[in-house]
Formats: structure tokens, C-alpha cells, sequence
């Protein structure tokens, strides 16, 4: 009889100090970091919960992509996206190119996030078409 190992690392910090850390209530395998002191899944049943598919909302939030389409292209649920917007959202620093343009619009955009009376959230952005960026942004209650 032999064993098979399979070598993971760490999806935040991608060191290889990973030790067994117990079992999540689906039963799957927790593993835990040793040095950033994170916990992980070595395969994750919903893809939202996945870092690397997170960090990839957050690349396609900032490259202007839809809430709709990154939901239909990752698989993701419509919340799920706007959770990373709303939690990465105000990081996110966007500094214009240019010094002038001609032509500017304004949009905004409204979601429920959590409960209906209290989870009305707002982004409102500055996009300029001419030279395909967005300029400003802000979003929150």
C-alpha cells in the first residue's frame, strides 16, 4: 500500500507550511497556514468563498465589469459580487490619466445588500467614454 501526497500552498501568503486544522461542518478539510496564521480549503464547494476568485472580483470591479456579468462568468452569486465591491470598494484608488477631457458622464447604480430596509447601497462614478476610464468614484448608504 502507498500514500499519496499532494502539495498545496497557502492561496494568501503561498507559503508550503501547512498543517491539518480540523473539519468544516460539510465535512471537507481545513488546513491552516503557519506562517500568516490563515485558514483555507484545499477545494471549496462554492467558488465565492475561493481568494483566488475574490481577487479576481476585485480585478474585474476595477476594469469596469459588470456586477451581472462577473456573476455570469465566475458563477458567482449577484451578492457575492457586491460584497467585494462593497468590502474592497473605498481601497481601491483610481488616479486619471489625463489632465482634460472633454466629454464626461456621470452614472450610479443601486443594490439591496442584506436586509431590504436597511441595505440600499450606492456607487456613483465618473466615466469617461472618450478615453474608455473611469475617472471617480464613490460608493456606500
Amino acid at each position: 500500500m502507498f500514500e499519496v501526497h499532494i502539495k498545496t500552498n497557502c492561496p494568501h501568503c503561498q507559503s508550503s507550511k501547512i498543517v491539518r486544522n480540523g473539519k468544516k461542518k460539510n465535512g471537507s478539510q481545513n488546513l491552516l497556514c503557519r506562517c500568516c496564521r490563515k485558514q483555507f480549503q484545499p477545494a471549496y464547494q462554492y467558488k465565492g468563498a475561493n481568494p483566488a476568485i475574490k481577487q479576481l472580483i476585485i480585478r474585474l470591479l476595477e476594469r469596469n465589469t459588470g456586477i451581472r456579468d462577473i456573476e455570469q462568468v465566475l458563477q458567482v452569486s449577484r451578492n457575492c459580487a457586491l460584497r467585494a465591491l462593497l468590502r474592497h470598494g473605498n481601497a481601491i484608488q483610481i488616479t486619471p490619466v489625463h489632465q482634460y477631457y472633454r466629454s464626461v458622464q456621470i452614472d450610479e447604480v443601486w443594490s439591496f445588500v442584506g436586509k431590504r430596509k436597511t441595505g440600499k447601497y450606492w456607487l456613483f462614478y465618473a466615466y469617461s467614454a472618450e478615453y474608455d476610464e473611469i475617472l471617480a468614484y464613490t460608493c456606500g448608504s
